[in-house]
Parts: structure tokens; sequence; C-alpha cells
């Protein structure tokens, strides 16, 4: 055997050694977590934005409306979020920044919009950091569990007033779900 010979040889033997060892490492690891470590529970699962969105359009078709619905977790991603039939594709929009702002500033959308005649410092503070991830007029209802906020949810596209109760709504659906 030739020296170009057996350095091929060799080297094909330590490239099989490779791939059986590599093969044998992989199949040890073990399976990847569900979460990123030191990422937070999400504490509202589909299941439990589903929920809420089926009872906030309850309430709307009992109001014969149409509407927009966003539910996000205490971060302020959205879980899940819904367009009525009929409803503009905007009022999803508007839910998810109503739902965003609600898990951010830990209140309501509709205490929030007062913040433009009492504290217009705070009010304009807000829209310019945030810009259109918030959406400040009511709609938007934090969503707690056990006195814990676990998210938020947001409606928007019914008359004024009706897209807080629709929120509620759902919430209390969900929470009605749970007992």
């Amino acid at each position: 055997m030739n020296a170009s010979h057996l350095t091929r040889r060799l080297a094909l033997l330590g490239s099989a050694a490779l791939l059986v060892a590599g093969g044998a490492a992989s199949a040890q690891q073990p399976a990847p977590a569900e979460r990123p470590p030191g990422a937070p529970p999400q504490a509202l699962s589909l299941a439990d934005a589903r929920a809420i969105i089926e009872g906030a359009i309850a309430y709307a078709r009992q109001t014969n409306r149409v509407m927009g619905v966003a539910v996000v977790d205490i971060s302020g991603e959205t879980i899940a979020s819904a367009r009525m039939d009929g409803a503009s594709s905007r009022n999803v929009h508007f839910a998810e920044a109503k739902a965003y702002a609600a898990a951010a500033y830990r209140q309501t959308t509709e205490s929030l919009s007062h913040l433009y005649k009492e504290r217009p410092d705070r009010y304009f503070g807000i829209m310019n950091v945030m810009g259109d991830k918030v959406y400040l007029v009511g709609g938007g209802e934090p969503i707690g569990l056990n006195g814990v906020l676990v998210g938020a949810v947001g409606v928007a596209g019914l008359p004024e007033g009706e897209d807080e109760k629709a929120g509620r709504a759902g919430i209390a659906a969900w929470m009605n779900s749970k007992k």
C-alpha cells in the first residue's frame, strides 16, 4: 500500500468513526425543553384564549354586532385573535393594541384614555414611546387570576362602552369554564 492510499483509507475510517460517535451522542441528548431556560411560564393557554374570545364573540352576537378581539400574555404577545365575519380587519389590530396596553400598564384602556385630560404629559409620553403598539381608548381589560395578572383581552369595533363589556364577558366565560 502506498502512502496516499493509506492516507485516504485513514481519512475514511476517521470520518466513519465521527459519524458513529456523532449519532451516538445525539441519541443520548435530552429532549429540548418546551420553553427556553429562564422564560416565564405562559399562564394563559391557547384554549384559555379561545374561551375568552368565544365569550366576547357571544356577547357581540347578542347585540347583533361584529368586532375584532385579541388575547395577549403578560408580556403583551398575542396568544390568539379573531375577527368576526363582516368586521373590519383593522379591528383586530386595534384589539391587539388595546390588549397590549392593558397588559403593559396593568389597567383598563378606558382608565388609560383619561390620561389625555388628567395627565397629558404621561399620555403623550406613552404615545411617543409606544407608538402603534398601544391604543388608549376603552376596550382593553387586564386578566387576573387569584390576584395575579396573567394577560389581557382587547376588543374593538363595538359602540362606545360596549368593547369593555364584551371583553369582560369573555373573561367571565373563561372563568366559568374553569369551575
